[in-house]
């Protein structure tokens, strides 16, 4: 039985996305940040404005809802930080690629597929 459920629905304005790819080709959405949970990196939560006329929200969506966008394996840094973290993970609006080899890279990779995700007029 095919899923018919909406990838999203706006808890403000109600609209809905069907898929991920019309989610993230919406010219009314732009990521704003990453909120990390180190014990589980599809837990974490990526943040993005719905900038349409008549909403204005942030949408908390599940990093695990993004994960076909990478084919990187997920590394263990069994909680060590690697040298020369620049700590991106836990900085505020963070959302650029991190130079650094570590178990948030894939994270870091999909922000990065999101960002550059080509936006369609509606």
């Amino acid at each position: 039985m095919k899923n018919t459920q909406p990838f999203k629905i706006c808890p403000n304005c109600g609209i809905s996305w069907q898929t991920m790819e019309l989610f993230l080709a919406d010219p009314d959405l732009k990521m704003e940040g990453y909120q990390v949970h180190f014990l589980d990196l599809k837990s974490g939560l990526f943040y993005f404005s719905h900038l349409s006329e008549n909403c204005g929200t942030t949408l908390a969506i599940p990093v695990g809802d993004f994960s076909s966008l990478s084919d990187r394996p997920m590394l263990t840094s069994h909680g060590k930080q690697p040298d020369g973290c620049p700590n991106l993970c836990v900085r505020e609006g963070s959302t650029e690629a991190c130079p650094v080899e570590c178990e948030c890279l894939w994270v870091r990779e999909i922000m990065q597929v999101i960002q550059n995700w080509e936006k369609q007029p509606v």
